[in-house]
């Protein structure tokens, strides 16, 4: 017998990201009680986010997205539905990739898009759902959006499948599809550096531990690198700091004594000149992190009961080792503090929690979510499943954070989950029921006319998201963009995000022109959208110029991409 199902105004916290049915019980609902499990209620979309301070505007510019999204709505169903028609005058053997189900789904991809520029300042809550009359078959999509925001493994995006690509091999020869991460694994380590915690470790000097310097190092840390990595509280970390000048030579080898040197370390690499001679074969900072290593390992590999200082460092420990140009040594300590991460959060009590705690917390998680996903976007490596949480994850508030700082970090964290997107919606490896199979790229010599035409469509909508995250960002923080200076580092950065993602995702249509051998293209929307790709990476390179004059964080992800 066919009924027609209650539905709530407003489901509790909990069953929402199950996706359960709630009855909307209070103060508890009865999946709550059952589960035994703390029931919440999000009255208002922006609840869980501090509306105080520099987040206040960008708050504001995303509910003008959200609105400006719904409106649209209409139309991104009606791109849907034209796929079919686009691709069966194509070509009679796109009929299946155009498929009813194929529609759903390229439906659903522009829905979790709107979703997520429109929650990049928050989580769920600010979903946007689809009419009535325009819903999927839920038996086709339900699991569409489990992983919406991760980068698949094995995806075509890298530096490495390019290299592979034909046409590219009759201009340069063969490459192993494992170039990169043959090169860096056998990058020799900074002779300094401890190879295991076992190691003997050499003793700072007097000159290394004078206060005068270490102030310095402090003050750089805080001025260079803490802007991209707010994970620390200032204050808390005013107390470690004078603590360590009286007890290093008691309790060297306590987490706060480690989180110090891994501070230093940061603040030395930070501190060293353009061109620099000898960073990879004696990086400045080694000898701190040469203290700090040992105990740094041995603490992440067997220490269950630790406070949050282990993971803040094993963060700034992995960006200390992008700063020296060692990305698999960085993806292992982000990865370590990621599992750590995921076991403090699984033992999180949502009650009893302290709030400075979560908050601290939460800057953690994003950290080790930006850190990952530029290792993991160009080499094959094992995902720690931090990325599965990112749907159940608010934004930090950022109390006590200077507002120009958390805007740019919050508007990183966006573009980052956006580059996610593309990489998951246009470049997976391998397909299966759900996938978007009209515009999944299965392999570029593989790019048809009725392929293109169905991916043009989903391109402009990336591209239309993209272009709202720039709008987005507030006027102070927000880049120029072109190749004119911007100011500040932090604004190129986010300018060059920018245009990495324009890139990857006009990427398809200059695939398609050099795979197929085309001497002559008479489609104007490819010609422009390949032009758009040229003229991002004309960009990119020009801005990364820049940043790449001086060591940084992004030093290797830039020049690889």
């Amino acid at each position: 017998m066919s009924f027609q199902r209650r539905r709530v105004a407003l489901a509790c916290t909990y069953c929402r990201h199950r996706k359960r049915r709630c009855d909307a019980g209070r103060p508890s609902c009865r999946s709550c009680i059952e589960a035994d499990v703390d029931c919440h209620y999000d009255d208002t979309p922006s609840q869980r986010i501090d509306s105080s301070g520099g987040s206040r505007e960008i708050i504001g510019r995303l509910q003008e997205i959200e609105t400006m999204l719904q409106h649209h709505l209409s139309g991104i169903a009606a791109l849907a539905s034209g796929i079919h028609t686009i691709a069966s005058q194509s070509a009679a053997g796109a009929l299946a990739a155009t498929s009813p189900a194929s529609q759903a789904s390229t439906l659903q991809a522009a829905r979790i898009l709107s979703h997520d520029l429109a929650g990049a300042g928050s989580s769920q809550q600010w979903a946007l759902p689809l009419p009535i009359d325009s819903q999927p078959d839920p038996s086709s999509v339900a699991d569409a959006e489990l992983a919406p925001l991760t980068i698949p493994v094995g995806h075509k995006t890298s530096s490495n499948y390019l290299l592979r690509l034909p046409a590219t091999k009759q201009l340069i020869g063969e490459y192993p599809a494992d170039l990169f991460f043959m090169l860096e694994s056998r990058n020799s380590f900074p002779p300094e550096a401890p190879v295991h915690p076992t190691s003997p470790v050499k003793p700072l000097s007097a000159a290394e531990l004078d206060k005068d310097v270490l102030d310095c190092l402090v003050s750089a840390f805080f001025t260079q690198v803490y802007q991209y990595h707010p994970i620390l509280d200032k204050a808390d970390f005013s107390r470690i700091y004078r603590a360590f000048h009286e007890n290093y030579y008691s309790q060297p080898w306590s987490i706060e004594s480690v989180l110090c040197l891994v501070v230093f370390a940061l603040g030395a690499a930070s501190l060293a000149p353009p061109g620099a001679q000898g960073f990879q074969t004696s990086p400045p900072g080694m000898s701190y992190m040469e203290s700090a290593l040992p105990l740094l390992l041995s603490m992440s590999s067997w220490d269950v009961n630790y406070s949050l200082l282990l993971p803040q460092a094993l963060v700034l420990a992995s960006v200390y080792f992008a700063y020296i140009i060692r990305p698999l040594q960085s993806w292992r300590l982000i990865y370590s503090a990621s599992s750590l991460l995921q076991f403090k959060l699984c033992r999180l009590s949502a009650r009893a929690a302290d709030p400075a705690a979560k908050e601290i917390i939460l800057r953690i998680f994003w950290s080790c979510f930006l850190v990952e996903c530029d290792r993991l976007a160009e080499l094959e490596l094992p995902q720690s499943g931090l990325q599965q949480l990112i749907d159940q994850t608010s934004l930090p508030s950022f109390d006590g954070v200077d507002s120009a700082q958390s805007t740019a970090y919050l508007a990183e964290i966006s573009i980052r989950r956006l580059l996610n997107r593309v990489h998951h919606t246009l470049y997976p490896r391998k397909q299966n029921v759900l996938s978007l199979s009209s515009t999944s790229l299965t392999a570029a010599d593989d790019l048809s006319a009725a392929e293109i035409a169905s991916i043009t469509s989903v391109c402009e909508e990336l591209h239309r998201q993209l272009n709202s995250w720039y709008e987005s960002i507030p006027e102070p923080s927000r880049p120029s963009l072109g190749t004119e200076p911007t100011g500040s580092d932090r604004k190129r950065v986010l300018r060059i995000r920018y245009y990495a993602a324009r890139h990857i995702i006009h990427r398809p249509f200059v695939l398609y022109i050099v795979t197929n051998n085309l001497q002559q293209v008479s489609n104007s929307t490819v010609l422009e959208k390949a032009s758009v790709c040229i003229e991002s990476c004309r960009a990119y390179l020009h801005n990364t110029t820049e940043i790449l004059r001086k060591q940084s964080q992004y030093t290797w992800t830039f020049s690889l991409s």
